[in-house]
């Protein structure tokens, strides 16, 4: 397994458009949302800080994500038949991609921390930056799962449209792009369920200083239970 998942690291890292649209896109959102239009949402004090948490986020949902992207290629190309007559165990190959898929993510969140330290002049305490790229990243695992599941359950470039769909969707309703205080009170109710904002708040309340809402938790373990039992579901029947 040590071998294929060396392998899966370096075509990650050899897929220049994919790192583009989850590393530097993000960022390209988060300057211009800083840099060019420099507004300010009702109910945040530090827009920089909060959209720099917000973009980080973004973008390494996106990373999670399109995990299943690749999966669903690798089935539709009978990649997975292949393996099959490996030594390779079928948990392996699924244990490889998750933790491929989990590094990769790492990329996105320092990229766009470094822009809004660098860029925006955003200014936090020194313990904060590395407290913000572990919760950053705990909290879109529960992505990665959800990814898993679309690759075993649509095959080919029907996987991509997908997320992409569901992606844009869960941006929208977790405040990534739009505050939630902005949103009226029956979507903020539906937004605060949501696994994007479970994940965006345990950056957003660090910012405050302030440690992980038990809600918050509570959310995250939720989807993340519901999202693995779909993506071990979705793999059985794949078999």
């Amino acid at each position: 397994m040590g071998s294929y998942l060396r392998l899966e690291l370096t075509r990650g890292l050899r897929n220049p458009m994919g790192l583009v649209m989850t590393t530097f896109f993000p960022l390209g959102i988060y300057l211009v949302f800083t840099r060019v239009l420099s507004v300010t949402p009702p109910g945040v004090d530090d827009f920089a800080a909060y959209a720099m948490v917000s973009m980080a986020t973004y973008g390494a949902m996106g990373s999670a994500l399109f995990i299943g992207g690749a999966i669903a290629l690798e089935r539709s190309k009978g990649w997975l038949a292949q393996l099959a007559i490996t030594p390779l165990p079928a948990h392996g190959y699924v244990t490889a991609k998750l933790v491929s898929g989990a590094i990769m993510v790492l990329p996105s969140i320092v990229v766009v921390l470094a822009g809004g330290a660098l860029l925006s002049g955003v200014r936090l305490p020194l313990g904060t930056w590395p407290l913000l790229v572990v919760l950053i990243w705990a909290g879109v695992l529960p992505f990665a799962a959800l990814g898993t599941a679309f690759g075993y359950a649509i095959q080919g470039q029907a996987a991509n449209l997908a997320m992409m769909i569901v992606y844009f969707l869960l941006t929208i309703l977790g405040g990534l792009w739009l505050p939630v205080e902005a949103m009226p009170a029956g979507m903020r109710a539906v937004a605060e369920l949501s696994p994007a904002y479970a994940a965006g708040s345990l950056g957003w309340r660090a910012l405050d200083g302030l440690a992980p809402s038990g809600t918050s938790l509570a959310v995250l373990a939720a989807w993340t239970a519901l999202f693995a039992a779909l993506a071990l579901w979705r793999y059985r029947r794949a078999l």
